[in-house]
């Protein structure tokens, strides 16, 4: 359970190195696009986060509510945690918004941990492609792609699920992937049990649900 806790919360906290990031060296620099303050990009992001009523339609509250992630000297934006490495398109992240929602039950519940980033110039997509590359990174046994629907809102996107099962239950966890115009979105939902024997089959009637609802907040980034 404490691999499943980090994967999951990994998934979507951004971090970095303290002096160089890796595998950028040599790498073009972000794209130039239109100069906007960093507030503005903040507040953009606090707007596509799921709205109250967006998480009311999956069954979900905020369990931690929106913050920003503050860059510092010691820890870089990064798109994708768990990948062993940043992305290309990591330096182009010039903002970026996290949060984690959750249905609060014990013996059977959902959890989703999202991150927002905003990037300069239109790399959002070039971002989806590259995690897609490097399958979402999500460590966990048999994980496979998911094909899911055309999403209204996404321009690129990508779906990777795979199940944990252990003393605390059956756990199966999807990582999402999406990207529009200058704006991506990673998600880590998960739905749970308590009874290991018995996969939560819910999944994969919600996953799309939440993949539609992740894309529209991104049209508003």
């Amino acid at each position: 359970m404490r691999r499943l806790v980090a994967l999951l919360a990994g998934v979507v906290l951004l971090t970095g190195c303290s002096t160089e990031i890796a595998g950028t060296a040599g790498m073009p620099g972000p794209a130039v696009g239109p100069v906007v303050s960093k507030y503005d990009l903040q507040q953009r992001l606090v707007g596509a986060m799921l709205t109250e009523p967006e998480l009311t339609q999956a069954g979900l509250h905020w369990l931690q509510e929106p913050l920003p992630f503050i860059e510092s000297q010691n820890s870089r934006y990064k798109f994708i945690y768990d990948c062993p490495s940043h992305l290309p398109s990591d330096v182009a992240i010039q903002a970026a918004e996290y949060a984690t929602a959750t249905s609060g039950n014990f013996d059977h519940g959902t959890y989703l941990y999202v991150m927002t980033a905003s990037y300069r110039g239109p790399s959002g997509p070039t971002a989806v492609a590259q995690g897609r590359a490097l399958s979402g990174c999500i460590g966990l046994p048999g994980a496979t792609k998911v094909t899911l629907p055309p999403l209204n809102g996404a321009d690129e996107q990508a779906a990777f699920c795979g199940d944990d099962v252990g003393f605390s239950g059956f756990h199966r966890v999807c990582v999402l992937l999406l990207g529009r115009q200058n704006a991506a979105t990673v998600a880590a939902y998960s739905v749970s049990d308590k009874n290991r024997a018995i996969p939560p089959t819910q999944m994969e009637t919600d996953l799309p649900r939440v993949a539609q609802l992740l894309a529209t907040a991104l049209t508003r980034a």
